[in-house]
């Protein structure tokens, strides 16, 4: 039996872990010695984040084990036309182990994090998806749009 819960300061090697495994899928090709240093910075930022409620995290659990997890970061924005407070989130980290996919499991998981959203008032939630996660997404209600560009900005040594 699959169950769900708020992920808490005590989960922080769980939802290391799990973006890890995420990472990996999504960046085949990274460098893999810097592990270590990534573990730090994300253990570091849930250990700040987390607690402050700023970065929430969902996990679906399986005899104890954590199988998939879905985060939202909420932060503010300067007010604009469709969305007057500035309240903005970010889904991030949507992952599910591969022996536990096309279960259902993300959609309960992404149900659980949009009620967060909706429970602060939040005028905007974004997303990226791989092209496996969009037919989940456009099912829940998002939108793609074609004028979002990023911009990577060299690594200060």
């Amino acid at each position: 039996m699959i169950t769900y819960r708020k992920a808490d300061i005590r989960d922080i090697s769980q939802v290391t872990h799990l973006r890890l495994q995420f990472l990996k899928e999504v960046y085949p090709k990274a460098d893999l010695s810097q592990d270590s240093v990534l573990i730090d910075q994300l253990t570091a930022y849930m250990s700040e984040h987390l607690p402050k409620g700023d970065f929430v995290n969902w996990f679906a659990e399986h005899t104890g084990k954590a199988v998939a997890s879905a985060g939202i970061v909420f932060y503010n924005q300067p007010p604009l036309y469709h969305n007057m407070e500035g309240k903005v989130a970010y889904i991030l980290n949507v992952y599910t182990l591969p022996h536990y996919r096309r279960k259902g499991i993300a959609k309960v998981l992404l149900d659980k994090i949009m009620e967060e959203a909706r429970q602060r008032n939040v005028g905007k939630v974004s997303l990226h998806t791989s092209a496996d996660g969009r037919a989940l997404y456009e099912q829940l209600g998002f939108l793609a749009s074609d004028s979002e560009m990023t911009f990577q900005l060299p690594r200060i040594q």
